[in-house]
């Protein structure tokens, strides 16, 4: 009874740990998705606005046409250096008309995030960490 009792106690402390962190998919590092201090492009959201509007191509195919890309957001990771990987792109679902063309703009996100500067890191206690980032990509055609 006792082990049955050790186990569950056990159990219980590493779900409220993975609660705030995750271990990265083959890797051995913790990936926090809540910390004390969020990571930060260097120069702040501005400067981010400005990468962002520069390195990504919008298709004309798409702008002809007038599509709405709807909510797009990246997701990735802002390792303890400040180096960012494991990207990726999260949209609504798409007409087959605007898929190709949705299938350029998300290559281009792509592209243009795992090109940034190095991030100030995340911190939790005044230590850097790795943390699960979401920027959501706003598209504003005018």
């Amino acid at each position: 009874m006792k082990t049955i009792i050790i186990s569950f106690l056990s159990l219980l402390a590493i779900v409220a740990f993975v609660s705030t962190s995750t271990l990265a998919q083959g890797r051995n590092e913790l990936v926090y998705t809540t910390v004390e201090k969020q990571p930060e492009f260097p120069g702040g959201k501005a400067a981010l606005s400005r990468y962002l509007a520069e390195n990504i191509q919008f298709p004309s195919s798409l702008m002809r046409k007038n599509h709405d890309t709807g909510p797009v957001s990246a997701k990735f990771i802002v390792d303890k250096e400040g180096n960012v990987r494991d990207v990726r792109i999260s949209t609504k679902q798409l007409d087959k008309k605007a898929q190709k063309g949705m299938a350029d703009f998300m290559t281009s996100i792509i592209a243009a995030i795992e090109q940034m500067p190095r991030w100030r890191p995340g911190e939790v206690k005044g230590v850097p960490v790795a943390v699960f980032y979401t920027l959501p990509i706003e598209v504003n055609m005018k």
